[in-house]
């Protein structure tokens, strides 16, 4: 039914069905998590979106809101709308945004990073996890327990989390570190990058619907993520490129 208003309504009705989709009910992620035997896990050197374990719908997913490059948690996007959910965990234990070295410009040499910033500074509490240039510091290195699903970071030693339903209704929802329980928001699973059905469009579009209105985090993660930024920034240069490259991997997708 929500698909076949998506095609027969005007635009307020997809509003509406990004709404729906978007939230994707996060109180009932619990329900629909998947069994750990049959999770595939994160191999080295591949990309892949990779989907928190409480609920596969969801997937990391590299954004820049208010200017402040980070980690949210969206809706799984397939074929090109989903670029911007495509990580590679590389040898040394980082996990890169896959596209992120093919744009050019300042980060054609680096790439960009899942960073805790934890090796840098005092993360504030509730800080999201940000997406920094490719550095050798252990506040990008996660190790990861292939069984549990986990992605511990070395400077913090605390396990990158999904933090569904923590987020604004009908927007992104955030992420966090946390020390390590096993629990199915700390595990991770790596999927197969579909091609672009009629849920993939879907979901495709209400990604692209909240990006172009603006993601909005709860204000104490927000300004958490604005001032981990700052006290980064000092100790590690980050050019300005960061703050517009998931629109430009979009933009180069689609030639």
């Amino acid at each position: 039914m929500i698909t076949r208003k998506l095609f027969t309504r005007t635009g307020v009705v997809v509003l509406a069905v990004s709404v729906a989709l978007a939230t994707a009910i996060p109180a009932q992620a619990a329900n629909v998590a998947t069994e750990r035997g049959s999770t595939p896990g994160v191999e080295i050197g591949v990309a892949k979106q990779i989907a928190t374990r409480a609920d596969t719908r969801y997937c990391l997913t590299f954004v820049a809101a208010a200017s402040v490059p980070m980690a949210v948690m969206m809706a799984c996007a397939p074929g090109k709308e989903g670029k911007t959910q495509e990580w590679i965990y590389t040898e040394s234990g980082q996990l890169q945004v896959a596209m992120s070295k093919s744009v050019g410009g300042a980060l054609a040499k680096t790439g960009a990073c899942l960073d805790s910033g934890a090796d840098l500074a005092k993360v504030p509490a509730a800080a999201p996890l940000l997406v920094l240039p490719c550095r050798s510091g252990d506040g990008q290195k996660w190790s990861y327990d292939e069984s549990a699903g986990t992605f511990v970071n070395d400077a913090s030693g605390l396990a990158l989390t999904s933090l569904l339903g923590k987020g604004k209704a009908k927007q992104a929802q955030p992420t966090g570190s946390m020390g390590a329980t096993g629990t199915p928001v700390q595990g991770w699973s790596a999927l197969p990058l579909p091609g672009l059905d009629i849920l993939g469009a879907v979901l495709a579009l209400v990604n692209a619907l909240l990006a172009s209105l603006g993601l909005a985090l709860p204000l104490p993660i927000a300004n958490a993520a604005g001032s981990l930024l700052e006290l980064v920034r000092p100790k590690l240069p980050i050019p300005a490129q960061m703050t517009v490259l998931p629109k430009q991997m979009m933009q180069l997708a689609q030639k």
